[in-house]
């Protein structure tokens, strides 16, 4: 749902103000990824309309034994409260991504038909980082269906230099669509 995606973003940009005010931003954000894997097998509990917020706090704060920061800890009771628990992988993602972008690291989405060397995977991050004027983080998928070369998202940049992609763009072409 994008309204939800628009939400937790919201939050996110949010905590990440407070955090960045309280010059704990890459602690909160790497406590908030930590809480969000520790309680995605809980998710389901913390959900559930017929459970109070009362006893969903104690659950969050028992799973994660005292281990989270306080900033983080009003932040989940927050989510609880507003009935928004569901956003807590999305914000966490958010979180990371303006910590990153904080820090001048873009990261690109990369999906290549064959796995990648070192030293490709070197010569690409260093010629994303040449374009995007940022340090550049790759993550690397490796879809057969491509055919053949590499497709890459940065931001809101998109190449596609894949075979498939590239067969596809000939079969417009042709066929006029």
């Amino acid at each position: 749902m994008s309204a939800d995606r628009t939400l937790a973003a919201r939050y996110a940009r949010a905590l990440f103000e407070i955090a960045r005010q309280r010059g704990e931003a890459a602690a909160v954000t790497a406590d908030l990824a930590a809480c969000a894997a520790s309680l995605s097998a809980a998710l389901p509990l913390l959900r559930d309309p017929r459970i109070g917020a009362d006893e969903k706090k104690a659950l969050v704060r028992d799973s994660l034994g005292g281990r989270s920061a306080p900033l983080v800890a009003d932040f989940l009771d927050l989510l609880i409260e507003k009935k928004r628990f569901d956003l807590l992988t999305r914000a966490a993602a958010d979180l990371q991504a303006l910590l990153a972008q904080e820090q001048g690291v873009a990261t690109a989405q990369v999906r290549v038909a064959r796995a990648l060397s070192e030293d490709d995977r070197r010569r690409l991050r260093e010629s994303l980082g040449r374009l995007s004027g940022c340090r550049v983080e790759l993550v690397v998928k490796e879809e057969a269906g491509l055919l053949g070369g590499m497709a890459v998202r940065l931001g809101d940049w998109v190449l596609d230099g894949s075979l498939r992609g590239q067969l596809q763009r000939l079969k417009e072409a042709i066929s006029g669509d």
